[in-house]
């Protein structure tokens, strides 16, 4: 088995050691601050739920049945068309003057536009100690029915607040990330084996260890190859920009999570202090054209 072991660069390590000085856009909260944020959500969409009840209501009824369901009732109403404002058509002074463009400027344009890639992966994270990363090869139109190939990564960055979903610049080419996050503790696999030890049966621990021991206090990963495959390029210059985008906003992204979490468990007590109730529903209907017809 081949393993291919990549140490950050020296620039990248200072731009590391600086995330600790940013400023985060979402400090983390408090229970109690939790608590309030998600009240007052809650009155805002009871509010926002009011106000589109009271105009459903207001609206002249020609006709109407009314469905009981198990714990509320779905109203069905045949109302008068509502009258509706038609904008007025743009006089000649509002439209921007038109030109067109030359084969240059076309050119010029398109070569100022950034190049765009995307970064699929999943990461699954060993406590804080580490973190397994499958990437998947970008695929071109003659490769989309094919699997994506897979590559396999293990890294001592703690990669646990990185977001499902985002993008990021760097060296003039836009990243769309996409890829989920999941954690393995070592407290969880020892819960998980006892519980099921005391109901009589094994329990696989997912439990994994790295294949390299990597450098205390440095950022490194490692490519595992267990077959003789090129390794692809991207491969390196997408890893060397996500790691370097991870660590400088590693502050925010752990606020951000923090400040989700805290979030989570205040709604999901909300809710169960104060669980939904069946609502009645309103469904307004009326005829697009003259005569009745749909």
């Amino acid at each position: 088995m081949k393993f291919l072991l990549l140490l950050f660069s020296s620039a990248f390590a200072i731009v590391a050691g600086h995330a600790s000085t940013l400023t985060s856009t979402a400090a983390p909260i408090t229970e109690t601050e939790a608590k309030a944020i998600i009240e007052e959500r809650m009155a805002e969409k009871a509010l926002r739920e009011a106000n589109r009840k009271a105009e459903l209501e207001s609206m002249s009824v020609a006709d109407s049945r009314v469905l009981q369901k198990e714990g509320h009732r779905v109203t069905i109403n045949l109302v008068v068309p509502p009258r509706l404002e038609v904008a007025p058509a743009p006089t000649p002074s509002d439209r921007q003057a038109s030109r067109t463009w030359t084969e240059e400027e076309w050119a010029a344009m398109i070569a100022a536009q950034p190049e765009h890639q995307s970064i699929s992966l999943s990461v699954t994270v060993f406590g804080d100690e580490y973190s397994k990363i499958l990437w998947r090869a970008p695929r071109d139109e003659d490769e989309r029915r094919k699997a994506p190939e897979e590559f396999e990564i293990w890294t001592n960055v703690n990669l646990n607040y990185l977001r499902p979903i985002s993008s990021f610049d760097r060296d003039n080419i836009v990243y769309s990330y996409m890829g989920f996050t999941s954690t393995i503790t070592r407290e969880d696999e020892a819960w998980q084996r006892v519980y099921a030890k005391e109901r009589g049966y094994d329990y696989e621990s997912r439990w994994e260890s790295p294949p390299v021991r990597f450098t205390e206090g440095k950022a490194e990963y490692v490519v595992v190859e267990a077959e003789e495959r090129r390794i692809p390029r991207e491969l390196y210059e997408q890893m060397d920009a996500l790691f370097t985008h991870y660590l400088e906003n590693e502050d925010r992204f752990k606020a951000e999570f923090l400040r989700n979490e805290a979030l989570s468990k205040a709604r999901e007590a909300y809710l169960k202090e104060n669980p939904p109730e069946p609502k009645d529903v309103i469904i307004n209907h009326w005829p697009i054209s003259e005569g009745g017809a749909r």
